[in-house]
């Protein structure tokens, strides 16, 4: 996750005070490094403590040099955290600094730009499945450290396999999504049961219009969103997530013979009545704070999105809604994945140590503790931590009842989302008829 309207960037020039709220505290390592070298140039008369201090430094970075290890990270969740989890691997790791690049918006044409232009980050996170294949030319194999790989739970690991078998990457968290609903706004426009089909949503959202309460906030403006929702309403049950997209790709199943395909422009009709004027406006930011703050009652998004909302009203009362596709309750989805993926450059000046806090992100009681609490998922590795979020936890009950699918999107022809988000947004604006949308969706995957 996945993931998900303010880009975070991250970088050493930011001042040490944003850097605690922001995820990254490479500032504030360089400024504790630079007060150790004028506390060590004022001491120069007492050769001893010099001398311990460069052997000190030379056991924890591997050579008399300072190191600074390059992280790009294309999440805008769990920050206030994740400063903290890289500030105490900085502590631990004297000398260290860790240069981390937050791209919550456009990370994928950000990190392709950095690796075009031959800097690749030493350690750093795509979607599984897909794009993370694109990449796994670069990436350190696995397969081989045991000690690691057996950490993780085999599903989630299995995210991270290349063709090959071998495991290039390393799965980040669990992640669900749907649409999310506000349980106060159902409750005050009395709806008393979860709409399962097309036609019960329409009517909980004439219940919600009357209540005075905006239905929608669906973000229009996020194409990565729009594609995410699309593939409810091609998802074949049967198959499953990697069934149907092979499907597709092999032309067993057209676009025009999905069972519930048709339902997606009547879901976007009603996200376009009964929700903003302007939907591609909605960004997900916007999105999440109407839904936390009871201005909206329904988003498309999914749990990683935890903290976000925490943030806006932390006693928001909400949970999943599988979504309705089609004109029968066994039709909804909820759809479930270990979506985003770590991989360490192999080639990297400072492999051990881009290791090391790799695994240390995902492994560690910090890393738990940013996962568990900052972020609000249940994490790929092995854990009995408590998960903060009331989301991850609803999804819960869903995945253990086997009321999940898999991610289509992720295995998806390349850039699916960026080709295919903008469609829809064609058919909102009214620039392009469902047909029209139909027949581009059926080009794009049988072209890919």
């Amino acid at each position: 996750m996945a993931k998900k309207s303010f880009a975070i960037f991250l970088a050493t020039v930011m001042a040490a005070s944003m850097l605690t709220a922001c995820g990254g505290s490479s500032e504030t390592s360089k400024d504790d490094a630079a007060s150790t070298e004028d506390t060590s140039s004022a001491e120069e008369t007492t050769e001893d403590t010099a001398d311990d201090a460069a052997a000190e430094e030379t056991e924890s970075t591997g050579s008399g040099e300072e190191v600074t290890l390059q992280v790009f990270d294309a999440h805008a969740y769990g920050l206030d955290q994740y400063a903290e989890m890289v500030e105490a691997f900085e502590k631990d790791h004297p000398g260290v600094t860790v240069e981390v690049q937050h791209a919550a918006n456009d990370s994928s044409t950000l990190l392709q730009s950095r690796v075009n232009s031959g800097d690749i980050p030493d350690v750093f996170d795509v979607e599984s499945g897909t794009s993370a294949k694109m990449y796994y030319e670069y990436a350190y194999d696995w397969t081989e450290d045991t000690d690691v790989t057996s950490l993780f739970n085999e599903d989630a690991l299995e995210t991270g396999r290349d063709d090959d078998g071998k495991i290039k990457s390393l799965p980040w968290t669990y992640e669900n999504m749907g649409i999310l609903y506000n349980k106060d706004c159902f409750e005050k426009a009395g709806i008393t049961e979860l709409p399962t089909t097309i036609d019960e949503l329409e009517e909980a959202c004439k219940k919600l219009d009357a209540a005075g309460i905006t239905a929608f906030a669906l973000p229009a403006k996020e194409t990565w969103v729009l594609g995410q929702l699309a593939t409810h309403f091609m998802m074949d049950k049967s198959l499953d997530a990697n069934g149907t997209a092979e499907a597709i790709k092999s032309g067993e199943l057209t676009f025009e013979d999905m069972p519930n395909w048709n339902n997606l422009f009547k879901f976007l009709d009603l996200a376009m009545e009964y929700g903003p004027d302007k939907p591609l406006e909605i960004d997900w930011e916007t999105s999440e704070n109407m839904l936390a703050n009871g201005d909206a009652a329904m988003i498309h998004m999914g749990d990683w999105c935890q903290s976000t909302l925490d943030s806006f009203n932390p006693d928001a009362n909400l949970a999943f809604l599988p979504t309705p596709v089609g004109d029968s309750a066994d039709d909804t989805t909820l759809l479930s994945s270990c979506n985003w993926t770590y991989i360490v450059n192999k080639d990297s000046e400072n492999l051990e140590l881009a290791k090391e806090y790799c695994e240390y992100i995902l492994t560690s009681e910090m890393g738990q503790y940013w996962m568990c609490e900052g972020v609000g998922a249940v994490p790929g590795v092995k854990t009995d931590k408590e998960v903060k979020g009331t989301l991850a936890n609803d999804a819960k009950t869903y995945i253990a009842a086997g009321e999940t699918n898999g991610w289509i999107h992720t295995i998806a022809p390349t850039s699916y989302s960026d080709v295919c988000g903008p469609y829809i947004q064609a058919y909102m604006t009214g620039d392009m008829s469902a047909e029209e949308i139909t027949q581009l969706f059926q080009e794009f995957w049988t072209a890919g």
